[in-house]
């Protein structure tokens, strides 16, 4: 009984602490179009989508070029389709998909202290987190198993904090 009691009280504490694992915690940052900073779009002809990627302001600012990105870092990866001229992508001026307005995801990965503890070692991304969503805000996938492609990918990016895009910008951003 107290055995039982004793792991109840642990799992709330990790709860009440945000250290259990799952996109429930990565919240979703209302209002990110206008309050964060827009850094980089991808075209993705595989797809027929333009990815617009953000960064928290505080985040951007407090970044530094070859140091793991500081604790509150949230990056934001938003899915467009591209407006389409029967099946082939528009292209603007310099070449590139033009987006329709539609967003179709919302990927969101946000680095909190102790946010890797939650994981077995050979899954953790250092503190990192992701969920999912639709535009409106709603979590599209509650399931952590849902995120293993997610962790699974991002550790081949170890030594740039488990991001493909945002690390390699941090200079160019502060310019």
């Amino acid at each position: 009984m107290k055995r039982t009691m004793a792991l109840v009280l642990a799992g709330l504490l990790l709860s009440a602490s945000g250290a259990a694992a799952g996109p429930e915690r990565v919240a979703f940052p209302a209002g990110y179009q206008d309050t964060f900073v827009r850094y980089l779009d991808i075209d993705r002809p595989d797809r027929k989508t333009k990815r617009f990627f953000y960064v928290n302001p505080a985040a951007l600012e407090a970044a530094q070029a070859g140091a793991p990105l500081p604790d509150g870092t949230v990056l934001v990866m938003e899915d467009h389709p591209a407006e389409l001229d029967g099946e082939t992508p528009r292209r603007d001026a310099e070449g590139r998909f033009i987006a329709a307005p539609e967003v179709r995801n919302v990927f969101v990965m946000e680095k909190r202290t102790g946010w890797g503890a939650a994981f077995p070692a050979g899954k953790r991304n250092g503190d990192w987190d992701y969920a999912w969503y639709d535009a409106t805000g709603k979590l599209k996938h509650s399931d952590p198993a849902r995120y293993e492609g997610c962790f699974n990918c991002h550790q081949s990016r170890a030594e740039r904090d488990y991001t493909f895009t945002f690390f390699k910008y941090v200079d160019d951003l502060k310019r």
